[in-house]
């Protein structure tokens, strides 16, 4: 599905002189499913990012993690994750309740690899459909399950990935504030 793109993306592409550039991978790259890598890649994953919006376009991206395989591909056209509660203030619900278009991010940091995702999102909160996808996960401790139709999937640019990487590798333990979280909430 090309047709995600409008009259900015196509001026910017002018502006910065890369038209010639992203004809060449859109026309090359099928973008509208997930081929074998793409699916292996993210079956591997533990975390990605998801986009949502709100019907006035007010943006805002989550983290979500899990154990591997926690986003599961259902096909090449389907994802579906759990969704579990966190602070309860429900950003991305809230968006989903008015407005299905999302978008994720899905990275290994240690492949120097990402892939873009847009599609449409449903909430299934029901029993019975949530019983359907079940035998996906290791575990059943969530209300909800949300599964994305996929519109649009690239492969993204790599560049700078490895910075990620090598911070990780750098970390060092004696370094973690334990109290990071109460002071960015500002209570000390």
């Amino acid at each position: 599905m090309k047709n995600i793109f409008h009259k900015g993306h196509k001026n910017a592409r002018n502006k910065y002189k890369t038209k010639e550039n992203a004809d060449y991978w859109l026309d090359i790259l099928d973008t509208s499913k997930l081929n074998d890598a793409m699916k292996n890649m993210i079956m591997s994953i533990e975390y990605f990012f998801f986009a949502t919006a709100s019907p006035t376009g007010q943006p805002n991206l989550n983290f979500k993690g899990g154990d591997k395989g926690f986003l599961h591909v259902v096909n090449e056209k389907r994802l579906v994750f759990p969704d579990l509660l966190g602070n309860g203030i429900m950003h991305s619900m809230g968006d989903l309740e008015l407005n299905n278009k999302v978008s994720l991010l899905i990275a290994d940091f240690n492949q120097n690899a990402r892939i873009k995702i847009i599609g449409k999102a449903t909430v299934i909160y029901e029993d019975v459909y949530i019983h359907e996808y079940s035998e996906y996960f290791t575990s059943c401790s969530f209300d909800r399950l949300i599964i994305i139709d996929i519109d649009y999937v690239l492969p993204n640019c790599p560049k700078n990935l490895y910075l990620v990487s090598e911070s990780v590798k750098n970390f060092d333990k004696k370094e973690k504030d334990l109290n990071i979280i109460k002071k960015l909430c500002g209570f000390i």
